[in-house]
């Protein structure tokens, strides 16, 4: 039941097109809570389209936190977020208000549940002579280096993996010690809260057809124009664009990589493969509750079940 002399967090799971904002805002509605989003998308400004964020309409519905502030330079990490999160947790919690935590990224929810370890930033320029090393060698040489100095950190890797072979190396290089070493030393606690999880559950196929209508009415809502826009203003960097799911196929199309019809049926499986992976995290991370999302009371039994 967890720890309840901690305050309360309404916390809720889901993929991609589960309905979880939908869900949130009617739960807002009916408890006067106020939504923080957990998803590592969302955060950005000008990203509108792309990753679905609230409408207007639905901003005028509910109070959000945590969507549309951060420029599209880089990205999060989940250090950065967990305080940010827990900033926002205790503002909602301060005006004796109900926080209702939509999470569609896991690694930051693990952050703050399970705690994280306060990392060195990055350092370009030895990333920048690691790739080109590996570019020159080859993958292996650069594990084969980081097995030398942190064994246990390239247990755990694979050969092959050059980012997070290239983090570890960066890590040892930075500091002089090994991932095991910094993580003992520098481990942030979890955040003081009982966070109460509820995990949206939808029958796989029918989500995969949501899925498939919902990048299908992107496309119609703008989201070229608005990849094209970001693109001829500098506001979003073809190497952050390719990692981001919806914009990495709109660029590749703009490039001429494939046709309109590949492009929307690429972004369709790549939305589909993302859902997957959302929800296999969350089945071997969380013990949530689960919650039929296709059940117009899917709202009303987690209101329920939060305020036993």
């Amino acid at each position: 039941m967890g720890d309840r002399t901690k305050p309360a967090v309404l916390t809720i799971l889901g993929s991609t097109a589960i309905g979880k904002t939908r869900i949130a805002i009617e739960i807002a509605e009916s408890s006067g809570g106020e939504i923080v989003s957990c998803d590592s998308r969302q955060v950005f400004k000008h990203l509108d389209i792309g990753t679905a964020k609230p409408t207007a309409e639905e901003r005028d519905r509910a109070v959000f936190h945590l969507i549309d502030f951060l420029e599209p330079t880089r990205f999060m990490n989940a250090h950065e977020f967990r305080e940010l999160a827990d900033d926002a947790i205790a503002d909602v919690l301060k005006r004796g208000k109900t926080p209702i935590l939509t999470v569609g990224t896991g690694l930051y929810l693990k952050a703050m549940t399970d705690g994280i370890f306060e990392a060195p930033p990055a350092d370009d320029e030895f990333r920048d002579e690691m790739k080109t090393l590996a570019d020159r060698e080859g993958a292996e040489h650069l594990w084969d280096r980081l097995n030398k100095v942190d064994p246990i950190a390239a247990a755990d890797i694979g050969k092959r993996d050059i980012v997070r072979t290239v983090r570890a190396l960066e890590l040892y290089h930075l500091t002089g010690l090994t991932k095991k070493e910094l993580m003992d030393r520098n481990q942030l606690p979890p955040l003081q809260y009982e966070f109460r999880m509820y995990e949206l559950t939808f029958d796989r196929d029918s989500l995969y057809a949501r899925i498939d209508t919902r990048c299908e009415q992107m496309i119609e809502d703008g989201l070229i124009e608005e990849a094209e826009n970001l693109r001829s203003g500098k506001i979003l960097s073809d190497d952050m664009a390719y990692k981001i799911v919806g914009y990495n196929e709109v660029y590749r199309y703009l490039d001429g990589e494939f046709n309109k019809e590949e492009m929307i049926d690429k972004f369709q499986q790549a939305t589909r493969n993302y859902a997957k992976r959302q929800l296999t995290w969350f089945r071997n991370n969380t013990d949530a509750m689960e919650v039929d999302a296709s059940n117009v009371l899917a709202s009303e039994t987690i209101i329920g079940a939060f305020t036993e």
